[in-house]
């Protein structure tokens, strides 16, 4: 499935003109902040909901911006089960098109203000103000934080401390 997202990711980027993506990749960002993925997922996949139903709920998400045309696309194709992936996969794809790699900020809980702004600071004076942000949760994590960025990472996760401490015994 992942090269099918690719397809729709690539092919939608190839059709949109350089400042066309910004703000197709801010409104895909918002559908999938804003948006339960899971309820857009249900939706899209029901095959009591008739297609003229789910290509207007497309478009009114997608509202002026040009991400219309690909809404279009999986109408005509009946693919509508895939958006909310494709709007995932579509900023990432858009992001590495760009140079516009984001820091993968990995927490165990979502974080408040005051992480996002120590974060963002931090991304600011090490990697420069637009450098885009990318945060998850991950409920493996003790606790702690890890940033990524291309090939680097910065561990400060208590999962890492408590290996470390474990290395340390063991030899």
């Amino acid at each position: 499935m992942n090269k099918l997202l690719e397809v729709y990711s690539k092919g939608f980027f190839n059709t949109l003109k350089e400042e066309e993506v910004e703000v197709a990749t801010i409104r895909a960002q918002d559908i999938v902040e804003n948006y339960s993925q899971k309820d857009l997922r249900d939706f899209f996949k029901n095959k009591t909901i008739r297609k003229e139903d789910k290509l207007n709920l497309a478009l009114e998400l997608v509202g002026e911006s040009s991400l219309k045309g690909l809404a279009n696309s999986l109408s005509q194709n009946n693919r509508f089960e895939l958006m909310p992936e494709i709007f995932k996969h579509f900023i990432d794809y858009a992001s590495i098109r760009q140079n516009k790699i984001p820091v993968k900020v990995t927490t165990n809980k979502e974080p408040n203000e005051e992480m996002k702004n120590n974060i963002s600071a931090f991304v600011k004076v090490n990697l420069g103000a637009s450098t885009p942000i990318k945060y998850e949760v991950s409920k493996s994590l003790i606790g702690g934080i890890i940033l990524k960025h291309k090939d680097n990472e910065i561990d400060l996760s208590i999962d890492n401390k408590l290996n470390g401490l474990r290395e340390a015994l063991i030899n």
